[in-house]
């Protein structure tokens, strides 16, 4: 039996725009076709986003390997690991995907994020050195990023099984 809506939730509805009402639909729309509830579907997508985090430090880890080592390269997709992992967490916390600008991203690490590490500051400075990395041309020795390669992959390992809990915590299936 259909329930009446209180009324400041008709009056919602009767001043929504053209927009609110199509989004409300494919909300719905979501719902029906997947079986599932926007909740859920939330974090079906944090966790491919996550799995796509563990991806890059997969791809990073064989860079580390490879013959020769490529330093530069494997800093970048430690990088993209720490960033993918931290936006999925951000995404089931803030319920959207508000705060995936890269330089927006380290001020909006849940408030309920395990404490510990400075994970905001672990996610500047792999976002710095990535763009060191990347596009600038000094120093050109490969073996000068050796260091700092395996600096970021323990931190990339950290980001990676902490935000895995957290997820976890958070309903999402890894």
């Amino acid at each position: 039996m259909p329930q009446v809506l209180p009324h400041d939730r008709l009056n919602r509805l009767s001043t929504a725009t053209d927009k609110q009402i199509k989004d409300w639909k494919e909300g719905v729309s979501l719902q029906k076709d997947s079986g599932q509830t926007i909740s859920q579907l939330i974090n079906s997508a944090a966790s491919d986003r996550w799995w796509f985090a563990y991806e890059h430090r997969h791809d990073a880890n064989k860079l580390l390997r490879s013959k020769p080592p490529l330093y530069r390269s494997a800093i970048s997709r430690y990088y993209y690991a720490m960033y993918h992992a931290m936006r999925a967490c951000a995404f089931v916390f803030h319920g959207g995907d508000d705060h995936q600008g890269h330089s927006k991203l380290p001020s909006h690490i849940p408030k309920d994020f395990p404490p510990g590490a400075p994970w905001s500051n672990m996610l500047k400075d792999a976002r710095d050195l990535r763009n060191r990395a990347d596009y600038e041309p000094y120093p050109k020795s490969n073996i000068s990023w050796k260091q700092d390669a395996f600096d970021l992959k323990k931190d990339a390992d950290l980001f990676l099984s902490t935000t895995r809990i957290y997820l976890q915590s958070k309903g999402c299936i890894l």
